[in-house]
């Protein structure tokens, strides 16, 4: 029991590398902004570019794991992880910087979406959605901590400094996963796909014919989507337009992360007792009508206040903390035999709908909270009326709760 413990933590110390990855420098973004005499859209393409990363990362890594087990290329991606991140720290301009955190995207990624096929190894349906909750506990602590912890560094390091702190909890996640999760394989040599790029071609063609799971990740995508464009743009919103402090900023950030980790666990009780389209039709409809309030806020009111703005924004973090695992529970739950693959279709379209909000709300400028509001909008409307369409009017099969297999 205390081994399998052990295994679950380390697997959300690993899966909580990306929003590391994402959330700790973004107090510094003015810094490199000055350091690197880069403009405000270069800076925030380092954000993109990671965003670009994980999208090719988790493509590549499902489909691979699937084929050759789950703890190699966990292990690879730490190590490229590693090298990528060094040189983040070195980085002599923003160019190079880019191209350096897309390579660490890319990493960062291929470990989430391994850790995501770990857990639809050990259980589905709404067991699955416990363990994801769990997991964002850890993931979540780190989402809240990240922002206030990179504001309190830039007072005794500079940006770079931050880098190679990640650097080092790399290294740390290296030998915890050879140590605890390594030994324990959880796709034995006989569940493996072959690797056959004609069987490739079927796992993706199952993939795309199943209208629930496409519709759960288009409606997953357009939640992150808002999210991300969110993320990308709200150091300059609150610091340089709202005139907050870099702890101020880490503060609200943080906030967010809190209310995702309770949002989570919210879910999965409402996915145990009452089933995953109830927990995905509750987060659906708060993530839209938070969005639309948040637009009221700032176009109609137009008051340039910051409670108007933070109040909608918490509601649609705590609705997108519920929804978010619900869908990748009901997206995996039929998909035991290629969660890998499903995994990062799954993660690889968040970080495409990341790598297109991120610019086009920056496009609009931070000047005010009218690009963000619009976007949240956009995505949210988006997002209900595929789950509507795709999920909540969709008959299926009783939801599992017990760990099972479509592999037969």
């Amino acid at each position: 029991m205390r081994r399998r413990v052990g295994f679950f933590v380390v697997l959300g110390f690993v899966q909580a590398l990306w929003p590391l990855t994402m959330d700790l420098y973004l107090p510094a973004f003015p810094q490199i902004q000055r350091e690197l005499a880069a403009a405000p859209g270069q800076v925030q393409l380092t954000l993109t570019g990671a965003f670009a990363g994980m999208a090719l990362g988790q493509l590549a890594a499902g489909p691979i794991s699937d084929r050759v087990g789950r703890m190699v290329p966990l292990m690879t991606s730490l190590v490229v992880y590693g090298m990528a991140t060094v040189g983040c720290a070195i980085a002599p301009t923003v160019e190079s910087l880019v191209l350096a955190r897309v390579l660490q995207g890319l990493a960062a990624s291929a470990s989430a979406v391994i850790v995501l096929a770990i857990v639809r190894d050990s259980a589905s349906g709404a067991r699955m959605v416990r363990l994801l909750a769990r997991l964002q506990l850890v993931n979540g602590a780190f989402v809240v901590l990240a922002p206030a912890l990179g504001a309190a560094l830039l007072a005794v390091v500079d940006w770079r400094g931050i880098f190679w702190l990640l650097v080092g909890y790399g290294l740390v996640l290296l030998v915890a996963v050879a140590v605890l999760v390594a030994p324990r394989e959880t796709l034995p040599r006989e569940a493996r796909s072959p690797a056959r790029l004609r069987d490739l071609g079927q796992d993706y063609a199952a993939l795309f014919g199943d209208r629930l799971f496409v519709s759960a990740v288009i409606a997953n995508g357009l939640l992150w989507a808002g999210m991300m464009g969110y993320m990308a743009s709200s150091a300059f919103l609150f610091q340089d337009t709202y005139g907050l402090s870099a702890a101020w900023y880490a503060a609200i950030f943080g906030g967010h992360g809190a209310v995702m980790i309770v949002a989570a666990q919210v879910s999965a009780r409402v996915a145990t007792r009452y089933g995953l389209r109830r927990a995905i039709a509750i987060g659906s409809a708060g993530a839209t009508f938070s969005a639309v309030a948040l637009v009221i806020a700032v176009v109609a009111i137009g008051a340039p206040a910051l409670l108007p703005l933070l109040v909608p924004l918490f509601a649609f973090t705590a609705s997108f903390g519920m929804l978010s695992p619900a869908l990748q529970g009901i997206a995996m739950r039929d998909h035991g035999s290629r969660a890998g693959t499903a995994a990062s279709l799954l993660g690889a379209a968040t970080m495409v709908a990341g790598v297109i909000a991120s610019p086009l709300v920056a496009s609009f400028g931070v000047e005010s909270g009218v690009p963000i509001a619009a976007t949240l909008a956009v995505c949210a409307v988006g997002s209900f009326a595929v789950v509507w369409l795709g999920v909540l009017r969709r008959r299926s099969a009783p939801e599992p709760v017990a760990a099972g297999s479509d592999r037969g």
